[in-house]
């Protein structure tokens, strides 16, 4: 388990810092080395903290090579042409998009389904989507770039599916309000009772100075799935200097093989608007046949 904890606490970290500087980790200095005598605790932190620096500095690097056309009178943008509805390719996955400007996920691997509201932007990792993502005027501001070259290089077995919050209004700061759906095929937590997630809470809030969890419980969605919750919050500072209260909002469910965690990241002044808005996509959550 705590192998499994120090991943799962590295992920929720990972989409805190497609935006952010974390307190004490200054991007431009490489994470400590592990000690072999170190403690298992002291070793979950180094191993989470050269996650951290690992990703800020993909956030910084990892931005795609287009073939660009210049003009005489326009900034060069990438040669891409646009593909309104991805289809099921080769990731075990789809995105179905309606008219009314909703979208359903669908992930045949893991054997599940969910409904995202207007306003959310899903993109799955270099797939079709991922690169149109780069041509759209509500992506163009530089967190939003950091943020696509950032999950670029993650792996798309497991970074099953990426959503942007584009609703007008919630880009204003250097922080890009996101829910991440990952995938971790090895994890045989239980939900049964709440001494796994309780274990997980404890290895989150150990992993980043100033992490405090809020909540850890069971519960169950209308269609009775049952699933874990941990809401937790950090102060954190962004690559242009303003200070953020970020807020964390990990749902762990159980999927045909292994367990999936749906996270949600946003800062403290957005948390009351979006976070009905995640609840209810929650609700939509579906296991499908294997």
């Amino acid at each position: 388990m705590k192998t499994q904890r120090a991943l799962i606490a590295a992920l929720a970290l990972l989409t805190t810092i497609l935006a952010c500087v974390v307190p004490g980790l200054p991007a431009s200095q490489p994470a400590p080395a592990a000690s072999p005598l170190g403690t298992a605790d002291t070793r979950l932190e180094i191993m989470v903290a050269e996650t951290v620096s690992a990703a800020l500095e993909q956030t910084q690097q990892a931005v795609p090579t287009f073939t660009l056309e210049p003009t005489s009178t326009s900034t060069p943008r990438p040669t891409i042409t646009p593909s309104p509805t991805p289809d099921v390719d080769d990731s075990g996955s789809s995105i179905d998009r309606f008219e009314d400007n909703t979208s359903k996920f669908t992930d045949s691997r893991a054997g599940y389904e969910i409904t995202l509201l207007k306003g959310w932007l899903p993109v799955r990792i270099n797939e079709q989507e991922y690169l149109d993502a780069w041509l759209l005027p509500e992506l163009s501001d530089p967190a939003m770039q950091r943020s696509l070259g950032s999950i670029g290089s993650q792996s798309p077995d497991e970074l099953r599916l990426f959503v942007i919050d584009i609703q007008e209004g919630h880009t204003e700061i250097d922080f890009v309000t996101n829910i991440n759906l990952y995938w971790d095929q090895k994890n045989e937590m239980s939900l049964d009772n709440d001494e796994d997630l309780k274990a997980e809470a404890a290895a989150l809030s150990k992993a980043l100075p100033g992490l405090e969890v809020l909540t850890s419980e069971l519960s169950v969605t209308t269609s009775e799935v049952p699933i874990g919750i941990i809401i937790s919050k950090t102060p954190v500072t962004t690559l242009d200097g303003v200070a953020v209260e970020l807020s964390q909002k990990q749902v762990f469910i159980k999927t045909n093989v292994g367990i999936l965690i749906i996270t949600l990241s946003t800062t403290e002044e957005l948390k009351q608007t979006v976070l009905p808005q995640f609840d209810s996509m929650i609700e939509t959550f579906k296991i499908t046949n294997p």
